[in-house]
């Protein structure tokens, strides 16, 4: 019995210690050599215990996607310099999420990787799981070249899937603001049973509002997490939830036109969102 109960202690204590995922290959492997530039011999590496006291103030935000491993490299071509950094999220959606919580809404968009935007100095890219930026410092005019360069030879190096996740394909284009697409993966309209959502930003005939798509899993977790949201309106009665549109009255996000569909629950915040939310249920995989 002892030695059944001692076992049974073990399994637990493995299956605790199971570590997060882990790239295909050591960060460091994917920093490129760069003709005429110099490398510094070490690549730093951050965990999340310690990502801190590499981004103090910017760590949460990082780790409230999940982030898992961060590797630092520089390059020196005096008196030129670029700090590159290469942060792992463990999946495509998650380092979409870190990248368009921190990417302009209006910016210079181009395609390496999944998406790439570049700013004075700044270059950066998803691609895969990694969410990559470029900084580099007295470069002077040839800059946006050497770290477009240096952008394209780590997305060659990382390989896996140079695209953005597939159900942004989804969103409707009239009235969609470019590049307003982001992914919220906790907490949702401040709810954490709605987990997490693809979002994107609208304005149809001057006023603004958002659509959203959540993927609940499955039709059953679809029902349940309307249901919890339908009882927080406590001045009517609970809705009869079932397929098609449904209006919720948010108490903290005003009302939501909804639409379900499989495991899919699309909406938009107001009136303005119209059909929309119909639309966009009708653009998803069954």
């Amino acid at each position: 019995m002892k030695q059944a109960v001692l076992a049974l202690i073990v399994i637990v204590l493995a299956a605790q210690a199971v570590p997060a995922a882990n790239p295909a290959r050591p960060l460091a492997s994917f920093f490129p050599e760069l003709a005429g530039w110099s490398r510094a011999e070490k690549t730093e590496i951050f965990l999340p215990e310690n990502l801190y006291e590499h981004i103090n103030g910017a760590a949460e935000n990082f780790l409230n996607y999940d982030f898992e491993q961060l590797a630092v490299q520089t390059y020196t071509r005096e008196p030129m310099s670029i700090s590159a950094e290469i942060y792992f999220h463990g999946t495509p959606e998650k380092a979409f999420g870190i990248y368009s919580s921190e990417k302009p809404l209006n910016g210079n968009y181009f395609t390496v990787g999944g998406q790439a935007y570049a700013e004075e100095g700044v270059l950066n890219f998803v691609c895969d799981a990694y969410y990559i930026k470029l900084n580099g410092f007295a470069l002077g005019p040839e800059g946006a070249a050497i770290l477009s360069m240096l952008a394209e030879k780590i997305a060659r190096a990382i390989g896996g899937e140079n695209r953005l996740p597939k159900i942004l394909e989804a969103f409707p284009a009239v009235g969609k603001r470019v590049h307003s697409e982001r992914f919220i993966l906790n907490n949702f309209l401040g709810h954490d049973f709605l987990h997490s959502a693809y979002v994107a930003d609208y304005r149809v005939d001057g006023q603004d509002f958002q659509l959203f798509v959540i993927d609940a899993g499955s039709e059953a977790q679809a029902r349940t997490m309307l249901g919890k949201y339908a009882a927080l309106d406590k001045a009517k009665p609970l809705p009869e939830i079932k397929p098609g549109a449904l209006t919720v009255n948010d108490p903290y996000n005003g009302p939501m036109q909804l639409f379900w569909r499989g495991k899919f629950i699309c909406g938009g915040n107001g009136p303005a969102a119209g059909a929309l939310p119909e639309k966009l249920a009708g653009k998803l995989p069954e």
